[in-house]
Parts: C-alpha cells; structure tokens; sequence
C-alpha cells in the first residue's frame, strides 16, 4: 500500500489501517522518546503523541515521509515535556567546536589504529550486545551521551531513519547529522573497548 492510500485510509478512521499504523510504529517511537525523557515518561509522551498525530493528520501535507513527520511529534512532544519540568535547558544541535572524542588518541596521522583495539572475545558486535553487564553499561552511556548525539544516534540506528530525514526532524543538515552520529557512536566504542580491556564498564 502506497502511503498516499494509507493516508486516505488514516483519514477514513479504517480501524484495521490505523491499528497497523500504530503497531508498525510505536515501539520505535517509544524508543525514541526514552532518549529524551528516559523510560519513566517515554510511553505516556508517545501516547499524546498517538492523539496529536491523529488530530493533525487532516492537515498533513507531505513535505515530508509520513514516518518523519510522526518521530517529529514525538521529538517535540518530548522535549516540549523536558521544557515544561525544566529539566534541560533548550540547546542548538549545529555543531560549532571540536570536543575530544573518546579514542581518538588511538588514531595515528593516516587514520589508522595505533595500537590495535582490545581483542573482543565474543564473534560479533551483536554477541557483545547479548552480554547483560555490556548491554546495561551501553545503556547507561548512552543516557549519558550529549543530547543532540542520543538523538541522532537513536534515529538512525534504533529508528532507521535516513539522514534527510533525521535532519528534517531534528531541524539541523545532512552533515551535521554524520558527525552527531560519528561522535556518538565513537562514544559507545570506546565503553565497549574500556569493557573488552578492563573487564568493567
């Protein structure tokens, strides 16, 4: 189905296409909203969300993929709550200075690794995940991570949006995304390089 007729289909209040609507997509807006409002408050602020998704559907004018323009709800559901209890202040996600990034002391002029990274004793990056103590000490840095990179980071790699599209909900570029997203993701690395080595998160 096109996502003109699923629109159409939305806007007809079809129960069986709204159902599908929500369940293709909840849980990666529960995860997304987790990453700004921890787990707490996430799936109440996707459930307003669900609401105002609803009453602004008539008025959606596809400027952008409907996926979008949903995580974008959220998005601003989400940090419009953080506002609101003043949590955390409202901070501009275009990347101006440098700030040292984890590992980078491991990179030699070429780019390469020097030394080599710790021996990882599992097969693959996913059987690492597996681990609990890994899993809960990747969970925690992540919650630590810069507002902007959580974001980047959870859109891309939780949410599977394309970087025009992440860039669109976050009101930031294409390039800025990449370099949200490389600094996070080099942030996670060296947690799971400290674990490999230390034995600790």
């Amino acid at each position: 189905m096109s996502e003109t007729e699923l629109i159409g289909r939305l806007l007809r209040r079809e129960p069986a296409a709204c159902t599908a609507w929500v369940r293709e997509n909840h849980g990666r807006l529960v995860v997304v909203a987790r990453g700004i409002v921890g787990d707490g408050q996430a799936e109440e602020i996707v459930q307003e969300a669900w609401i105002a998704a609803f009453r602004a559907l008539p008025a959606f004018e596809g400027r952008s993929a409907l996926k979008t323009w949903l995580t974008t709800i959220v998005i601003n559901a989400a940090r419009g709550r953080l506002r609101v209890q003043k949590r955390l202040p409202t901070v501009s996600l275009d990347v101006e200075t440098e700030d040292h990034l984890p590992l980078s002391e491991r990179f030699d002029a070429s780019g390469h690794w020097a030394p080599a990274l710790a021996s990882w004793v599992a097969d693959s990056p996913e059987e690492m995940l597996s681990r609990e103590q890994l899993a809960d000490c990747l969970k925690y840095y992540l919650g630590e991570l810069p507002q902007a990179q959580q974001s980047a980071l959870l859109l891309r790699d939780q949410s599977g949006l394309e970087f025009a599209d992440i860039a669109e909900a976050l009101a930031t570029t294409e390039a800025n995304v990449r370099v949200l997203l490389h600094r996070a993701r080099l942030k996670l690395l060296a947690v799971i390089n400290r674990y490999e080595e230390e034995g600790e998160c």
